[in-house]
């Protein structure tokens, strides 16, 4: 796991090592929170896994930041997701347009599509231990 670990750090995206925990050190899954001051690219850390010999499984994210027509627009970095899933996204829009703010927290499977990233957020969490 420190391979992985290490690999990871590198991305500009990336926490502090400590910041890292392995939820499940016999299957090599682990979770961290990237830096909010930078945006995130999906196709980027799966680069920096498998170049370090390990494989990206799936991968699960949750943003904050402000609904707009294109999708979730984070207001730290100004990098948007696109969100798919209908009922869970209209959903979120309620929430946004009742609390005022505009901000929501949206979570999912973390894709690229297009280009783009992409949070389904229909999928199922993960369980506890899982990516």
């Amino acid at each position: 796991m420190y391979g992985v670990k290490a690999a990871v750090r590198r991305l500009e995206f990336a926490p502090k090592p400590k910041d890292m925990k392995v939820t499940n050190i016999e299957d090599g899954h682990f979770v961290f929170k990237p830096r909010s001051d930078k945006p995130v690219s999906l196709a980027t850390l799966r680069k920096a896994v498998t170049k370090a010999g390990y494989a990206v499984e799936g991968t699960w994210i949750e943003v904050a930041g402000v609904l707009t027509p294109d999708g979730l627009r984070v207001p730290e970095t100004g990098q948007v997701f696109r969100l798919v899933g209908e009922e869970r996204l209209r959903a979120l829009r309620e929430q946004a347009a009742a609390g005022g703010s505009g901000t929501i927290t949206a979570a999912g499977t973390w894709n690229v599509e297009d280009q783009q990233e992409v949070i389904r957020l229909d999928e199922p969490l993960p369980k506890e231990g899982a990516p």
